[in-house]
């Protein structure tokens, strides 16, 4: 497993913004070479929540401060 921090490049946080609603997070984790709790963090960091039933993601609406 590897346990180095790399930055997220903005071309991996189109594939995950594109990708969130047909792939597992793990299935995307594989692809990127990321671990899914790091996935998962940037998901939640991204707006992109996960609603329970398959394929169901929707965007948080942000209230800038």
């Amino acid at each position: 497993m590897n346990t180095s921090k790399k930055r997220w490049s903005e071309t991996e946080k189109h594939f995950l913004r594109t990708n969130a609603a047909g792939m597992k997070d793990m299935d995307i984790a594989a692809q990127l070479k990321k671990s899914l709790k790091s996935v998962r963090e940037m998901r939640r960091r991204l707006g992109l929540i996960k609603l329970s039933g398959r394929g169901r993601v929707q965007l948080k609406d942000r209230v800038e401060a």
